[in-house]
């Protein structure tokens, strides 16, 4: 038994044996997996556009020994790493993301832009600098962003984005809706424009308006002393736009379309036939010789009659518009009679179409990158059978090519076609008579066939429209740029740049104006038979066609040397020194040709017009510039920071030995948390910094043009009758002056950069001061006008403006990855200007005195209420004998301001207003929730104001606000004065009608743009080989809450003969191959 036994338990321990020996080696094959660890391989991508993302770093959180960079294509592998650890990923401009890897073999990341990365690096005058270094004032928004806009005009897309930049859109015409751009308010007497740089070149021939918007990377502004590196032409400012490149990785196609509709955001109310008649009837009676105590009776009679008998004299006043007509309009009866004629509704359609269309290519490899697009636009106006369009056509290739490990060179090019077509007729003359159309006019007879003109043969149903000709305008731009890096290996950091770009445009007109007919109503028959006969007239002013043709060529070139050297030493001090020069021509010829008397409307060329009446004209300039510059930099473990710059720039404007100017600029920089010291929990990043720069403004630019060779004696042909006989003659155009130099630009800024609460909140604040001296003015005040030499004045350096305010930028980033992810800012900018010193009348008081007011303060006597009744004149103290022989009901009330008891010219006062808003301000709000995302821009402005007086009477409508605002005899007011004809009043005429009641504020606040997107999900897309697809809603111009609701608040035309700002809703989608 117990051998059997001992049999069992020799059975039973060898099993044990041999499971013991493969736990053994289970182990040992465990040991050695954990120790040779595991192969992770992924793809990363940005958040933002789904793009490969080439350079990121990842690493092992438990051993910084291991780790990788991914390719060109986003790909990574990593060997070795445990199944327990975590990896982190980090990349310039993102934020940085650690992921478990939790025994996986594939882990594909995407990663989140970090919009408070301080590596993020900032485009700067002719260099870039990352954002935790710059010491300037330096505001930038990316490509990206501004796409949401619909705009056709990329200008017109910066509108609150950024603090201190003034954009005011002052028209919605295609092809003319560009807005004017200036950077902090108004900083000069002259041009206050800033310097538009595109892709390192300033000056670029169709500036930055008609650029195509998915072309731009980004756009920085440079707002204080980092300007002062490009000297002459900064004083204002530098906006500098760089367009996209190439990127390493696969080709991505990309297709964008978006079509929309737009109206109007305001068209002015305008008065109805009834209420036309009734205005028209009041003037008759004011106008008249009716006495005052009379006015009353004489209004129920033309209700009653249609004429009022003067007792005293027996003369007959007749009413305008009889009370049959006045009850016709009412009533509607008969449109052939009685029409009630809306000319913004009989012009208008109710939608006009636009729509965008943009394809472009974008990758490479290691040696090449390169970025191409095609873009068209096209733009409908307001108008019914509109000749208006605006069609845009855009080529743009630009390419990184290493040629060898010491040479890359990129070389970019680009196209674009502005086709503009427009109605004979320009836009400020359609608008002034749809102003002007009196509403008891038809503008389209009830068979279809045009109304008479309003005026000289202008009817904007007609002059709209192709009936009266065209005028062509096509336009074409050919841009060339190329550099060359060099570097080398003896030098660390040296490189040496060489910059061309070359401009070439060809700017065409063909202005083709044929005759046109107007129908007109045989009223007489009409009223006895009921038959409407119309017939037909030439009511344009001329009878026969005519043509004029132009072409005006631009050529301009600009070659620059850079010699850069960049080196970091001890890995705490960074030095980085920069001189340049560039040498610029701008070169342009115009030719003009006019023929009339054409035998046939059918042929539009020159030939085939008459040899009478022909005219010839033509003209040409060439203009160069030559400049120095260059920059030290240095900082001190990214915590002290200093910069350098300065320019040295001559200009062909001024006489040979003041030619040349120097411009410096001083900035300085405290990274105050980067102190071993600094440990404020709340606080991750502090930055002060400061600065101060001199820049130079060579614009010598009045009588709206700008002033060349004003050094020199220049004259002009004329004609002139000479032994009765007409000679051509010349004639001194500007008397010269042979010592003058540059306006000169001295600005002070202080600034602060902190980020808040992890980094969540980020704000951005800036002082400036801006003191412009040696302005270049005429000296017209001191000059008096019998000496007949105020129209010839030189300009000379003697005025004198500054110009102080601060800014603000303050973001907040909310929400987390799996959830809703948002951020919300608010930015704005406050500028106000004071001149210091001009040329001014002798002995001018000194409330009228331009000096201590703002650049183009109003000039304006102060309004101070209406003579309700004759009892109200009765008790008038003032001597009103200067204004008018007779006061009467309904007059307007001005303010004695010398106290003399005489209203006259010395009452007039200079105030603190002007056209230009004091304030500017943005609020943005963006969120992201799964594959949504929206975007929403609210801008505003305030510290404005408008004149608003319009052609009205019997030449034309009165403005609803206008009737529903006035002094009448049935409702006499103590606010609001009597309505006058053709400005026949001395309160709407002559120097008295600039008075502050008819001064309307411009403030406002607008829901800019709005857009909501929707991205498919790649699993829906990767059948049907797509990257990315999606689609989106958007709007501009959207809501607009103002003080004033008769035009748009930002229109800066007092009459409302202006085209109006557009209101945008669009449709489009995105997809990516």
């Amino acid at each position: 038994m117990n051998n059997h036994l001992s049999l069992n338990r020799g059975y039973v321990g060898k099993p044990r044996i041999f499971l013991a020996f493969v736990l053994f080696f289970a182990v040992v094959l465990f040991s050695t997996a954990q120790a040779q660890g595991i192969t992770v391989t992924g793809t990363v991508t940005a958040t933002s556009d789904g793009q490969p993302l080439p350079g990121v770093t990842i690493v092992d959180m438990n051993d910084s020994t291991k780790g990788t960079i991914t390719d060109f294509d986003g790909n990574y592998t990593i060997s070795g790493i445990q199944g327990s650890t975590s990896l982190r990923f980090s990349s310039i401009g993102f934020k940085p993301v650690v992921v478990a890897v939790n025994n996986q073999t594939t882990l594909n990341l995407e990663m989140q832009e970090d919009l408070a990365s301080l590596d993020e690096v900032v485009v700067v005058g002719y260099g870039t600098q990352k954002k935790a270094t710059v010491t300037g004032a330096v505001a930038a928004v990316k490509g990206e962003v501004l796409e949401t806009s619909p705009t056709i005009s990329v200008s017109n897309s910066l509108s609150g984005r950024l603090p201190g930049l003034v954009v005011i859109q002052t028209s919605g015409e295609p092809g003319s809706d560009a807005a004017s751009i200036s950077i902090r308010g108004t900083n000069t007497l002259g041009n206050s424009s800033p310097l538009i740089v595109i892709d390192g070149i300033p000056d670029r021939d169709g500036g930055i308006g008609r650029l195509n918007g998915n072309d731009i990377e980004n756009i920085s502004v440079l707002k204080d002393a980092s300007a002062a590196i490009y000297g002459a032409r900064a004083a204002n400012g530098a906006i500098i736009v760089t367009t996209k490149q190439g990127r390493a990785g696969k080709p991505e196609v990309t297709y964008t379309a978006d079509f929309g509709m737009s109206q109007p955001t305001k068209v002015p109310d305008m008065a109805g036939a009834v209420e036309y008649a009734n205005i028209m009837n009041e003037v008759t009676i004011f106008n008249s010789n009716i006495p005052v105590g009379e006015w009353g009776d004489a209004w129920n009679a033309f209700g009653n009659s249609g004429s009022y008998t003067i007792p005293s004299t027996d003369e007959t006043v007749n009413a305008s518009f009889s009370p049959q007509a006045v009850q016709g309009y009412a009533q509607a009866s008969d449109p052939w009679l009685y029409p009630n004629t809306d000319w913004f509704d009989s012009t208008f359609k109710d939608w006009s179409m636009q729509s965008r269309h943009n394809l472009s290519i974008r990758g490479g490899g290691e040696n090449v990158k390169y970025f191409s697009s095609i873009g068209y636009f096209d733009q409908d106006a307001y108008y019914k059978n509109s000749s208006t369009r605006y069609q845009q056509y855009n080529f743009r290739i630009n390419s990184d090519i290493k040629v060898t490990d010491y040479i890359q060179t990129k070389l970019g090019f680009a196209y674009r076609k502005e086709d503009r077509r427009y109605p004979t007729e320009g836009s400020g003359a359609i608008f002034r008579m749809l102003m002007r159309g009196r509403p008891t006019d038809p503008a389209i007879w009830p068979t279809g066939e045009p109304g008479p003109d309003i005026e000289n043969g202008q009817q904007p149903v007609v002059i709209t429209t192709n009936a009266t000709g065209y005028d062509s305008q096509p336009t074409d731009y050919l841009q060339f740029t190329g550099s060359v890096d060099i570097t080398q290996p003896w030098v660390e950091g040296l490189k040496l740049t060489l910059l061309a770009g070359i401009d070439q445009s060809q700017i065409r007109r063909k202005l083709w104006q044929v005759p046109w007919e107007l129908y007109s109503l045989d009223r007489e028959t009409y009223i006895n038979t009921g038959e409407p006969i119309l017939t037909a007239n030439v009511r344009s002013s001329f009878t026969d066609p005519r043509l004029t043709q132009s072409s005006a060529n631009n050529l301009n070139t600009n070659l620059t040397a850079l010699l850069n050297y960049d080196r970091v030493f001890n890995d705490v001090h960074s030095v980085n020194v920069m001189a340049g020069v560039t040498r610029e021509r701008f070169q342009n010829e115009f030719f003009s040709a006019f023929s009339r008397n054409f035998i046939s409307s059918s042929i539009d060329q020159l030939f085939f017009g008459g040899s009478d009446g022909q005219e010839v004209d033509g003209r040409a300039f060439n203009r160069t510039r030559l400049g120095y510059y260059g920059r030290v930099q240095y900082d001190y473990k990214q915590k002290y920071l200093a910069e350098f710059i300065w320019r040295y720039d001559g200009s062909y404007i001024f006489p040979g030995d003041d030619r040349f100017g120097f411009f410096p600029g001083f900035l300085v920089g405290w990274n105050v948390s980067n102190e071993d010291w600094f440990n404020v929990e709340a606080i991750n990043y502090l930055k002060l910094r400061g600065s101060y720069g001199q820049m130079g403004n060579d614009q010598v630019f009045f009588d709206g043009s700008l002033q060349e060779y004003a050094y020199l004696s220049t004259y002009s042909p004329n004609q002139f009758p000479i032994n009765g006989a007409v000679a051509n003659t010349l004639e001194e155009a500007l008397l010269a002056n042979p010592n003058f130099t540059w306006e000169r630009a001295n600005n002070f800024n202080a600034g602060l950069d902190t980020y808040l609460f992890d980094n969540s909140l980020s704000v951005s604040l800036e002082y400036f001061y801006n003191k412009r001296d040696q302005i270049l003015i005429r000296e017209t005040g001191s000059t008096p006008g019998s000496s007949g030499i105020s129209d010839k004045l030189p300009p000379v350096n003697a005025g004198e403006v500054a110009n102080k305010g601060f800014e603000f930028a303050v973001n907040y980033y909310g929400g987390h990855e799996d959830g809703i992810k948002w951020d919300v800012g608010i930015n704005g900018g406050y500028a106000k200007n004071e001149v210091v010193f001009m040329d001014e009348i002798p002995g001018a008081p000194e409330y009228q005195r331009q000096e201590g007011k703002p650049i183009g303060a109003y000039f304006v006597y102060e309004y101070d209420g209406v003579f309700r009744d004759e009892a109200d004149i009765a008790s008038n103290t003032l001597d009103y004998s200067e204004v008018t022989p007779n006061l009467r009901p309904g007059d307007m009330k001005f303010k004695d301001i010398d106290g003399n008891g005489i209203i006259n010219g010395d009452d007039q006062v200079r105030l603190e207003e002007n056209i230009v808003p004091k304030f500017n301000f943005g609020a943005t709000f963006n969120a992201e929730y799964k594959n949504f995302k929206l975007a929403v821009l609210f801008q505003g402005a305030t510290g404005a104001s408008l004149p608003i007086q319009t052609e009205s009477g019997d030449i034309g409508n009165y403005l609803q606000y206008s009737y529903d605002n006035r002094w009448s005899i049935n409702n006499p007011s103590s606010v609001h004065p009597r309505l006058a004809t053709r400005g026949d009043t001395y309160y709407t005429g002559g120097s008295y009608g600039n008075n502050t009641y008819y001064l309307f504020s411009k403030d406002y606040i607008r829901l800019k743009n709005i857009q909501l997107a929707y991205n498919f999900p790649d699993k829906l897309l990767a059948p049907f080989g797509l990257s990315g697809f999606s689609i989106y809603v958007s709007a501009n111009n959207v809501l607009t809450w103002a003080k004033n609701d008769i035009y748009d608040p930002e229109s800066t035309v007092n009459s409302g003969q202006f085209y109006p700002q557009a209101r945008v809703i669009n449709t489009g989608f995105t997809v990516k191959f």
